[in-house]
């Protein structure tokens, strides 16, 4: 049944009750007497018919302060977390810049240490070409005075020797 109906039946149920006009018990004086059996079924039919909606909303409010405190703390919760997960990400970017800026003092290091190798490398190389050098000019050297030494023998002539490979 719809509730307005039932509403209805109600108000005429209050229209069709007993009115007490009594002078010896004045509390009672224009009170209307309704059967309670029939009130209390119409009352029963009009919460049943009541939609879901309001049933649900009656205990959300009966239930608002506790929903609200879970709900604080969910809040509460929810920003611990996202503070504590800032806080691991500020400190995963303070360790990635660190680590980013000793990779780049060890590059730097490297590239000094690099260079002074190969400075010592070209030196050191330089130093056996000029030693080699001096070796094969002094060796050239004896050759020429043992060949001077020896006299020319018929056929051979002394020749002066260079360092140039023949074309």
């Amino acid at each position: 049944m719809e509730i307005l109906e039932l509403l209805d039946e109600l108000e005429a149920m209050g229209d069709e009750g007993t009115r007490w006009y009594c002078k010896m018990l004045p509390f009672l004086w224009g009170k209307t007497a309704i059967e309670a059996d029939a009130f209390f079924d119409l009352v029963g039919q009009l919460r049943s018919s009541l939609p879901d909606e309001l049933t649900t909303a009656n205990k959300v409010a009966r239930d608002r302060d506790k929903i609200v405190r879970e709900a604080h703390e969910e809040r509460a919760k929810i920003l611990e977390a996202a503070r504590e997960q800032a806080q691991l990400l500020i400190s995963n970017d303070e360790l990635v810049a660190g680590a980013e800026d000793r990779a780049d003092e060890i590059i730097h290091e490297a590239q000094i240490e690099a260079d002074a190798v190969r400075s010592e490398a070209e030196t050191w190389a330089k130093g056996v070409i000029e030693r080699l050098e001096n070796y094969i000019t002094r060796t050239l050297g004896t050759v020429d005075k043992a060949k001077k030494a020896m006299g020319a023998a018929p056929g051979v002539r002394a020749e002066p020797h260079s360092l140039q490979e023949p074309d």
